[in-house]
């Protein structure tokens, strides 16, 4: 086995913009030089998140966490720095034309997981049920079911859609002659065990619709009857270390970029349903694995868009379900949100097999329905409007959600068609808005300002008052914020340049100083290192070899920084000097706290002697140049 020489990962890694990648999985938006976006790695409201194409580094200012495109990936899809490498090399279309050992080409690597063995089975298995739907005779009443649907071979091709017989050792058989280790075919959820021990195919005589997760991995499959009553409509995988709905969106991985480039997330509820909207060139269509949207889901395609198009089914349950999915979406996330709803209630893949691509772009484009516009005809079923009792109801629900519009004129728009629809006049509706409306109370109303090192206001009502966001603006404990930028500097200028560090290290040793922060001292040790293997300055390269997640960060946080490029020897001599100026300064604290100690104690030589060495010092510090 070999490893991966240095020089193919840096041909690898210079072939791909790192916002390309990160785009596939963070909404970002160009603001300046660099790109920003939410942090996939945290949980926040306010992007802290930022991406720079120039220096191909990412880096969040919320929680510290940076690196370059591999780091990146290990990171968000647990991958190892060589699957990692594999994958920016899959998207460069770089062939890796070398035998490589997963755990012996480069730091931090593990060896094959057994779920990335599971994944390779369902592989082996989705290439074999296409092709006994598309080749084969037995596959030929399935195939004739779905043309007759109106799916075209192209678009059997492009789904990887296939065909399991009604045997039941076809995929095992199958299995075993390729020596696949069978006990993990039964984990992976793709075999199963009878209860006499015998192992046989889960899925039998079913349409198969390969599942990728977000990463694009093929994890499971769904198992649809076509000619018989006789059990589920869909099979689904069961839960397995690789699959778990609440974390799958079918068609997520292959969407994302058309997500992007919409910047919404069309939602359906079948895979029939996606496969005829990207055939109607809606290619941003996903759908959830036959449940209810998920917390996961929401994270999902909060890492995208923030703009959600529901199209579900036109019937009770459909209806239903895009109110929840709707509810989950606008009001707890904060998503911009609107329906679609399609005429005599049909699903997507009818209505677009029916009545073709257009008139689905056409509803699509111009008639979706805002959420305050879908609530108030949802709010209207079951109550008969002619019900003077009923009707009063519907008003109260219909101005409590106007009443929770922030601009003017949307609920102006929405009181006029109250009033327009039920006779009544714009000022009976505002009034009655006035007395429906609870008016939020301002932060003084909570009895003063928020408790200390949290955020000026409430970020949300809990059940027992404000709940406050907390901020963190630590500094590393104990570095006087001088020093501190002094370090930062220092390590900015060595980390770029090769003479930088030669002249600076000179610097330090003859001052006879050192980085206070251990993670700055621990980065200077690694370019100590680094250098002395003959490498160029090439921060992406140093952070390929940090095995240290905190010294990747540093060094991504180091790279954002901007700073002068045309420095002197006698600025970095400033910035030493700075080092050994707040060293003194914190030697000075100890032998104070020293001298309070031996005073309280009555040990006066001690507290003499030591009186005598602060002031040295500071005679020492006053001579040291600012």
């Amino acid at each position: 086995m070999q490893r991966i020489p240095e020089e193919k990962i840096d041909e690898i890694r210079s072939q791909v913009d790192i916002v390309d990648v990160v785009g596939n999985y963070v909404q970002l938006k160009k603001q300046g030089r660099n790109y920003t976006g939410l942090c996939p790695f945290h949980g926040e409201k306010t992007p802290s998140f930022s991406v720079s194409p120039e220096k191909q580094i990412f880096h969040c200012f919320g929680c510290g966490k940076g690196g370059n495109v591999f780091s990146f990936l290990m990171q968000i899809d647990g991958l190892s720095f060589v699957e990692s490498v594999k994958k920016v090399a899959d998207l460069a279309h770089i062939p890796l034309d070398v035998a490589i050992s997963q755990g012996d080409s480069a730091p931090g690597n593990k060896p094959d997981s057994q779920e990335s063995k599971m994944i390779e089975i369902h592989q082996l298995a989705s290439k074999l049920y296409h092709y006994l739907l598309m080749e084969t005779e037995e596959g030929q009443e399935a195939l004739q079911y779905l043309l007759d649907r109106g799916m075209s071979e192209q678009e059997l091709d492009h789904f990887e859609i296939g065909f399991a017989p009604a045997h039941a050792s076809t995929v095992t058989t199958f299995l075993k002659k390729r020596e696949v280790d069978l006990a993990l075919a039964v984990e992976s959820g793709l075999l199963t065990e009878r209860d006499d021990g015998e192992v046989v195919d889960r899925f039998r005589n079913r349409i198969m619709f390969p599942i990728k997760n977000d990463r694009g991995q093929l994890v499971g499959f769904s198992g649809r009857l076509f000619n018989q009553e006789d059990g589920p409509k869909y099979l689904n995988s069961p839960e397995t270390p690789i699959f778990n709905k609440r974390n799958i969106l079918y068609h997520f991985s292959d969407a994302r970029q058309e997500i992007r480039k919409k910047e919404e997330i069309l939602l359906l509820e079948g895979y029939m349903d996606v496969i005829s909207s990207v055939s109607a060139t809606f290619s941003n269509g996903v759908a959830s694995m036959g449940t209810s949207l998920t917390e996961e889901h929401v994270q999902m395609i909060r890492r995208v868009t923030n703009r959600a198009i529901i199209c579900y089914d036109g019937d009770r349950a459909g209806i239903e379900a895009s109110f929840k999915a709707g509810t989950m979406l606008a009001e707890q996330h904060r998503l911009e949100v609107f329906v679609l709803q399609l005429p005599n209630g049909k699903d997507p893949d009818d209505f677009i097999r029916s009545e073709g691509a257009e008139k689905f772009a056409e509803i699509y484009t111009h008639q979706r329905l805002t959420w305050t516009a879908f609530k108030l005809q949802f709010f209207k079923r079951n109550r008969n409007l002619q019900n003077e009792t009923d009707k009063i109801a519907y008003l109260g629900e219909a101005l409590a959600e106007i009443g929770k519009l922030d601009q003017a004129v949307e609920r102006e728009l929405y009181l006029k068609q109250l009033g327009s629809e039920f006779d009544l006049s714009m000022e009976a509706l505002k009034q009655q808005l006035q007395q429906t409306v609870i008016v939020k109370p301002k932060p003084h109303d909570y009895g003063g300002p928020p408790p200390e090192g949290y955020g000026e206001y409430p970020s949300y009502e809990g059940d027992g008052g404000p709940v406050y966001e907390q901020f963190s603006f630590a500094q590393p404990s104990g570095v006087p914020s001088a020093g501190l930028t002094s370090e930062k500097r220092l390590l900015k200028y060595m980390l770029e340049d090769r003479d930088a560090f030669i002249q600076i290290r000179n610097l330090l040793e003859e001052h006879q100083t050192d980085f206070y922060h251990d993670n700055y001292k621990a980065l200077y040790t690694h370019l100590i290192g680094f250098y002395a293997s003959g490498n160029d300055a090439n921060p992406l390269a140093l952070m390929d070899q940090l095995k240290d997640d905190m010294a990747r960060n540093l060094v991504s946080e180091l790279e954002m920084m901007t700073v002068n490029t045309d420095v002197s020897i006698e600025e970095y001599q400033d910035y030493v000097q700075s080092l050994t100026k707040s060293s003194i300064e914190r030697d000075i604290k100890e032998k104070e706290q020293a001298l309070l100690t031996a005073t309280q104690q009555g040990d006066i030589p001690a507290a003499l002697e030591l009186a005598r060495t602060i002031t040295t010092m500071r005679a020492t510090m006053k001579n040291t140049p600012n």
